[in-house]
């Protein structure tokens, strides 16, 4: 075990990059095509109904980005494996094009958590091709020593979800946290006794951070936090609020 050392894990989308342009166009754009590939009339697309979805694991994505009455129910399985190829095929291209970016003060947040010997990880519930995108168009590298896919933990039977990723990520430290916008990361955080951080400035909504232990605003406001000197996981009413008298 590396018990001096603190292993930071962070969401992707929505924590550390705003995904939303390229994310919406592309799986709108995504889903129209598949209802033109099924011989479907193609409704009003619902980009608020594929925002609230963002954040979801990807096969629940795909399934809850489109309104159900709009396929028929027999078809709902063919129908979202469909949508998550064409959908993901866009989202790539849409990345390479230069259409995500990084939060502010992340490239500098990120270097001087590493300076202060923090090891960072990132993961996400998104599929492998996607998330790798994500990865190389961003040169994450340069920060995340470990990586990690839901689509590439499921297949190489590492995890079967976020829960799961964060424990398999967290092997082997002493002190970890865990930041994200969703409740999924909280919960995944406190699942295995790691400290929480909620970002306000992400897709989920506000209510989703009550399991935080720590709120931010700003990823500047992120190295204020005494992460690795924390006490152990224990309840909500540890929460605390940076930035806010």
């Amino acid at each position: 075990m590396n018990e001096y050392a603190s292993l930071i894990i962070f969401d992707t989308d929505g924590t550390l990059i705003d995904t939303r342009r390229a994310v919406i166009d592309a799986v709108a754009d995504g889903l129209a095509t598949t209802y033109r590939h099924f011989e479907l009339p193609v409704p009003a697309l619902d980009r608020e109904r594929i925002a609230l979805a963002m954040g979801l694991p990807s096969g629940a994505f795909f399934r809850t980005a489109f309104a159900p009455d709009t396929v028929p129910a027999e078809m709902h399985d063919r129908f979202a494996s469909e949508f998550e190829l064409r959908s993901t095929r866009a989202e790539v291209a849409a990345l390479r094009g230069g259409g995500s970016q990084l939060y502010p003060e992340a490239e500098a947040t990120l270097a001087a958590l590493r300076e202060r010997g923090h090891v960072l990880a990132l993961f996400s519930n998104a599929t492998e091709p996607y998330f790798r995108t994500v990865v190389q168009a961003h040169r994450l590298e340069r920060w995340f020593s470990r990586t990690l896919s839901l689509e590439y933990a499921v297949r190489n039977r590492l995890a079967r979800h976020k829960t799961g990723m964060v424990r398999h990520l967290a092997r082997g430290f002493a002190a970890v946290a865990v930041v994200g916008d969703r409740i999924h990361d909280m919960e995944a955080g406190r699942a295995i006794g790691a400290q929480t951080v909620g970002c306000r400035y992400g897709f989920g909504d506000p209510s989703e951070l009550e399991l935080a232990h720590w709120v931010i605003d700003c990823l500047a406001e992120l190295p204020q936090l005494p992460i690795a000197a924390l006490p152990p996981a224990t309840s909500p009413t540890s929460r605390r609020e940076v930035g806010r008298g």
